[in-house]
Parts: C-alpha cells; sequence; structure tokens
C-alpha cells in the first residue's frame, strides 16, 4: 500500500489527515492519499501563481519538451500504469491499454509536437489603413478537475493545452481515483527540472470531499476552470465562478440516443448499444444509453440486446473473459440501483444479467424495455450499465424523442440510408453525432449543449478556453 502527498510546487510537499483508495473489484485498500482541503488547495494555487509569469514567459519549445518529456517517463511505466488503472479505476485491461493509458500517452505526444504558431491567429495584415495582429495569451492559472471514470485520459486532456498556451495549473483529480494523476504529476514536476522550467507550473490537490475543488473555483487567483464531471457538480461552478468572470470548460452529463431506423444494420447497431455494458460498465458520459428503435425492428433489436445480455460476463478486470466490470464505489453502485428500481416502479420491464460476483461494486448489467420517453430512467443519466429501449414510429417522432432530455452531448444514428442519417443528425440535439459507429475523433471539437456543458476540447479547441485573445493595430505606414 502506497502513501501519497500532495505535490506542489515540485517536491514541496504538504501532509496532513489523509483517506482510503479502494479497488472497485476485490474492495481491497491499495493507497492512502492526502485528505486536502481549502489550505491545500489555496497553497497549490499560490505555487501556481508566482510560477505564472516565468511559464508564460517559457518559450514554446520548451513547453513542448515538458510534455513529450513527460510522456516519455510514462511511456517507460506503461505497465505498472496499466495495472494501476485496473485497481484504481477497477477499468477490463483492455480498456486500461487503451484508453486510460495509451490515448493519453498519444495526447501528450501531439501537444508536445504542435507548432507554436498556434498561438498566433490569422489575421488580415492591413485594413482601414492600420497593420494588425492577434495573438492568444495565457489566462494564468487554470484549475483542472477531472473526472472518476478515465481520470489520467481526462487530465492530460486538460494540462496539455494549458501548459501549451503558457498557463500554471492546480490538479485536482476525483477522490475516488487519483493515483494515475500522481503519477502524470511527478513525470511532468520531473521534466520540468530538467528542463530548469519553474516547478511551480504544476501542481497537485488530491481530497476526499468537495472542498478542495470549491477553493479553486472561487480563488481569485485562477483565471479558468476546466471540469468533467455531473450535471450537478458543473452547475454549481457555473454559479461559483461567475463573480470572478472566469473561463470556463466544462464536459458534463449526458444521455445520449441511439436512433435505430428500420433500414438500419442490427448487427452494428448491437454492437454499438452493447458499450454500454462492456465499456467501463456505462461510466461513460457518452454512453449510448438510451436506445431509440423503429417499430419495425423494435422487437428484433430487443431480443438481440437479451441474448447479449445473458452472454455477459461479470467479474475480475483482470481476467481477459470478463466483458463488465464493477462501479467505481458501493455510493455509485447504489445510485444506479436507485435508478432502476424507480423504472421498476413507474411499469417498465427490466432484465438483468445473472451470476454477478457477490463481491466488488457490481450492479448487473440491465436492460429495460416497456418504457416512455418520459420515465425517469430514460431522463436521467445512470452513468452505470443500463440501457434503455423504447419505440418510435417516425424519423419525427424518433428526433422528438432523442431531443426530449436535457442532455445534449452525443447521440448516434444507424441507417444504411446515408443521406437520411446525416439529414437526422443535422436535426439532433447533440453537439456530436454519430452515424453507424459509437466511435469519435480525437481532432475534433467535443463537448456538450444545454446542461452537458460548456466549451469544446478535442483537437486544438480547447485552446479556446486557456487563452484569451491580445489584438494590437498600428498606423499600416509605420510598419
Amino acid at each position: 500500500m502506497t502513501t501519497i502527498a500532495h505535490l506542489i510546487a515540485g517536491d514541496r510537499l504538504s501532509t496532513g489527515s489523509t483517506y482510503e483508495i479502494t479497488d472497485p473489484y476485490t474492495e481491497q485498500v491499495i493507497a492512502v492519499v492526502a485528505d486536502g482541503d481549502r489550505t491545500a488547495a489555496d497553497a497549490a494555487v499560490a505555487a501556481a501563481a508566482d510560477a505564472r509569469d516565468a511559464w508564460a514567459a517559457t518559450p514554446v519549445e520548451t513547453r513542448r519538451r515538458v510534455l513529450g518529456r513527460a510522456g516519455e517517463l510514462l511511456e517507460a511505466r506503461r505497465g505498472e500504469l496499466v495495472d494501476l488503472a485496473i485497481a484504481d479505476t477497477g477499468a477490463r485491461r483492455a480498456v486500461a491499454e487503451q484508453t486510460q493509458v495509451d490515448a493519453a500517452l498519444a495526447r501528450l505526444r501531439h501537444w508536445s509536437a504542435l507548432p507554436a504558431d498556434l498561438l498566433t491567429v490569422p489575421a488580415e495584415p492591413v485594413a482601414s489603413g492600420l497593420a494588425g495582429t492577434v495573438t492568444r495569451t495565457p489566462v494564468g492559472v487554470v484549475g483542472c478537475i477531472s473526472p472518476y471514470n478515465f481520470p489520467l485520459l481526462a487530465m492530460v486532456g486538460k494540462i496539455a493545452p494549458a501548459l501549451f498556451a503558457g498557463n500554471t495549473v492546480v490538479m485536482k483529480p476525483a477522490p475516488q481515483d487519483p493515483l494515475l494523476v500522481v503519477a502524470l504529476t511527478e513525470a511532468l514536476n520531473e521534466a520540468l527540472r530538467a528542463e530548469g522550467a519553474p516547478a511551480g507550473a504544476v501542481n497537485l490537490v488530491t481530497g476526499a470531499g468537495a472542498e478542495p475543488g470549491a477553493a479553486l473555483v472561487d480563488h481569485p487567483e485562477v483565471g479558468a476552470i476546466s471540469f468533467t464531471g455531473s450535471t450537478v457538480v458543473g452547475t454549481e461552478i457555473y454559479r461559483s465562478a461567475a463573480p470572478g468572470m472566469k473561463r470556463l470548460l466544462l464536459e458534463l452529463g449526458g444521455k445520449g440516443a441511439l436512433v435505430v431506423r428500420a433500414d438500419a444494420d442490427l448487427d452494428a447497431a448491437v454492437a454499438g448499444a452493447t458499450r454500454a455494458w462492456t465499456v467501463h460498465s456505462g461510466q461513460i458520459c457518452v454512453t449510448p444509453a438510451r436506445i431509440i428503435a423503429d417499430t419495425s425492428v423494435h422487437d428484433e433489436l430487443v431480443g438481440r440486446l437479451r441474448t447479449a445480455l445473458d452472454d455477459l460476463v461479470h467479474g475480475d478486470p483482470r481476467d481477459p473473459a470478463t466483458t463488465t466490470v464493477p462501479l467505481i464505489s458501493d455510493v455509485q453502485r447504489d445510485r444506479v440501483a436507485a435508478l432502476v428500481a424507480g423504472a421498476r416502479a413507474e411499469g417498465a420491464t427490466v432484465h438483468t444479467a445473472a451470476n454477478v460476483p457477490d463481491h466488488g461494486y457490481f450492479h448487473p448489467a440491465t436492460l429495460v424495455t416497456d418504457v416512455g420517453p418520459e420515465a425517469t430512467v430514460m431522463q436521467e443519466e445512470a452513468f452505470g450499465p443500463v440501457i434503455c429501449v423504447t419505440p418510435a414510429t417516425s424519423d419525427d417522432e424518433a428526433v422528438a424523442i432523442a431531443n426530449s432530455t436535457r442532455y445534449g452531448l452525443t447521440d448516434q444514428v444507424y441507417s444504411r440510408d446515408l443521406d437520411a442519417a446525416h439529414r437526422m443528425a443535422a436535426r439532433l440535439a447533440a453537439a456530436q453525432v454519430g452515424i453507424n459507429t459509437c466511435a469519435r475523433r480525437a481532432d475534433l471539437p467535443f463537448g456538450g449543449t444545454k446542461a452537458s456543458g460548456l466549451g469544446r476540447s478535442g483537437g486544438t479547441h480547447a485552446l479556446d478556453s486557456y487563452t484569451d485573445l491580445h489584438a494590437t493595430v498600428q498606423p499600416a505606414d509605420w510598419v
């Protein structure tokens, strides 16, 4: 078992009370982590503020080398990090390898290779007799608050563009599984030392409760908040950040609709839908949680989903035969169970998987049918292995059902008629729509509309949230 303190400004450690980190499958304690409070968060922000000007003045080439060297250091520990991702998040080994670790390393490599001229915005050289330039300038200190489902990937997605742009950062990982973010902090601090860069560019505060995250949002020295998590918490951040006019990047909840038209490839549709059971047990904001099936294929689709449900293997994330893993905590398991119990009480038919282990934070994979669009289980995010299926008699009705929630993150359309699928996609109130796929491109903008968030990450789009635009003009004849 490991004991971990706050990593603030390189090697200055802040110790105090601690809390335990538990493996979701074994329910055994795997680490003891510093339980930070407002004082710890304030110390981290102070270190970041002290380093702000020096890091902003550091050449982009050096910033890129820091990101690249951190990626190399983590790559050297890849096997250890994969095992840590399994123990800390409960992910299946394939998910731990591909998404928890490898995708994060790829993002670090990506940002370490991007050109410095991304921070110069194209503008007409002369207009109305005036020469002009537009550059991106850092907002200063960025508070980065990451979720429990993909802690390393999400945090890299926040800090890489923020550091590239010249901001200093304070990282606050989700309390349930901070260990991968601790490893990231160690690698970044080692890279900063190797480059002779200011140590305070990267800081970490951990904590079991909401206090350190709230302190980051409230702190007057923090210029921007990047948060991934629930809409409930995101709404509080929005409210708390308003007095300081902080820049916000909020990636919040989703209740994705997967529309199955009458001409859909049902094999492909089932493969997409069952990701809610097999990819991190539905603990993904882009999970296809609501299946809206044309009445002509509804019954066949439900039959295929029931067969897939029966074939699932709930078990040890380390076992290659496992398809469905435990949830992150007993709290989340109980929350999902309450939502499913509510569906039964509202008259839905609930099908659940069998042979679920009697230890670990499992909720059995669940298929909910005979459910209308207005049902609570169709409206509220489960963040667990729950799929709901409802029929639609036409494209118009399918679109109306898909758009009937407060969320607007990611939807999918499955159809062999690509023109019809694109027409439907244009009507869906989601920021991203997949056609015959649940995959997304990392270089395209990602984020939410409505209650699913503000701003966009993905590719270089996050720079919009981590920089201000600075314009200069002068008479053209003085150029």
